[in-house]
């Protein structure tokens, strides 16, 4: 749950409450309201009938302003709360529409509407209590708008740190309060700014290694075509031909890391295993059996996508048991197969560079073709999959796009 929705769902908690609590105010007050007024004006009425059989309508008009009390025009009801007969008449007291409340009083015909003055100070004072549960509520409502606007520059800092792990180096936030969010944003662009700097200092140097590596490899293998046969000359040709894979290897994984996006064209897969055995060095073609039961099409970058398939082939290879390796195409799936015994850590640990298992220190190759194999794979949004079942090894290439 994001920390905005987990404000949001606070904010409505507080707001209902708020509402339930100005709500039972209100109802309380009301019913004390509501039961002044009824004692008060059935007080009054009962002194005003004895007022009518014995005072003149002058004398009448000084007893109701003794009670606060003014005559006003005839209404008609709204709410009834209490309605009392009498012998003369009756007394009634209700609610009008303008919820005023108002005495009644029926003395034989003579029927009198009356009004307290005073009554209407109480019920400001309910008012102004309501007035001020509505504005803690207006306060809480504004409260979160200025929390969720000073926390909306997150969602830029995320962007840009998302974009950044993705590869776009140049992402920066554009933040720029000078609270601690600003500060945060701050801190972030500097540290991307400085990540950025070693990324792009290492891939130069790899680059410029690799390429200054390649010319003298060159030469001494030419020179060493001079030199007498002996162990000495296999052992330095030996040398210069894993110095030249690992060249090889460390320019097409910096080319890899540089390289966006991948050329995208459409091809059949028995095109990619052609191309993949094209690239391959192999002694024996018995080696390698070739199942091809869906011969479907998909998109890639053929040279980097057969360069992947050539890695797992030249894995499955050095490190079988048993002779041949299986390369079979189903739908969506390019599999390699072979006998061997189980990794000796998980799968996910041979995808970093430069990791082997330690059995096969020995062997040639320096633990960067499955790393290889990971990029291309992940750079074409497939998926490499492995499973180890009845002494088999299984690496796929899952060829349908991830979600």
């Amino acid at each position: 749950m994001s920390i905005f929705t987990k404000i949001t769902f606070l904010f409505l908690i507080s707001l209902t409450l708020m509402v339930g609590i100005g709500y039972k105010i209100d109802t309380i007050n009301t019913e004390k309201y509501e039961a002044i007024v009824l004692q008060k004006y059935l007080l009054d009425g009962r002194k005003i009938f004895r007022w009518m059989a014995t005072s003149t309508a002058d004398e009448l008009e000084d007893e109701f302003r003794t009670l606060n009390l003014v005559k006003i025009a005839p209404v008609t009801p709204k709410k009834v709360l209490m309605r009392q007969s009498h012998t003369f008449g009756l007394i009634e007291i209700f609610k009008d529409e303008r919820s005023e409340y108002i005495l009644h009083i029926r003395y034989i015909d003579d029927d009198i509407f009356l009004r307290d003055t005073t009554l209407q100070e109480v019920l400001h004072e309910g008012w102004i209590l309501n007035a001020l549960v509505v504005a803690d509520m207006v306060v809480l409502a504004v409260i979160f708008v200025l929390i969720l606007r000073m926390l909306s520059p997150l969602n830029s800092i995320t962007g840009s740190m998302r974009r950044f792990a993705l590869g776009e180096y140049h992402s920066r936030s554009t933040i720029t309060s000078h609270d601690e969010i600003g500060e945060v944003a701050r801190s972030y662009n500097d540290m991307a700014q400085t990540i950025e700097n070693m990324i792009l200092s290492r891939e130069e140097l790899l680059r410029d290694v690799g390429h200054e590596l390649r010319t003298p490899i060159a030469r001494g293998m030419f020179a060493l075509e001079e030199v007498a046969e002996s162990s000495a000359r296999e052992t330095l040709k030996h040398s210069f031909k894993e110095l030249d894979q690992l060249t090889r290897e460390l320019l097409e994984i910096e080319k890899l890391q540089s390289t966006d996006t991948m050329q995208s064209t459409p091809f059949t897969a028995e095109t990619l295993v052609m191309e993949a055995l094209s690239k391959l060095y192999i002694d024996d073609e018995s080696k390698i059996l070739v199942n091809i039961n869906n011969n479907y099409t998909l998109s890639g970058d053929l040279h980097y996508l057969s360069l992947a398939l050539k890695n797992l082939l030249d894995n499955a290879l050095k490190y079988a048991e048993q002779f041949p390796i299986i390369l079979e195409v189903s739908s969506n799936r390019i599999s390699v197969y072979n006998h061997g015994k189980p990794l000796e850590k998980e799968f996910t640990y041979f995808l970093t560079p430069f990791t082997r298992q330690e059995r096969s220190r020995t062997s040639e190759g320096f633990g960067l073709g499955l790393n290889i194999v990971s990029k291309i794979v992940s750079k074409h949004g497939y998926t490499l999959s492995y499973e180890y079942k009845e002494g088999k090894h299984c690496f796929s290439i899952l060829t349908e796009h991830k979600n």
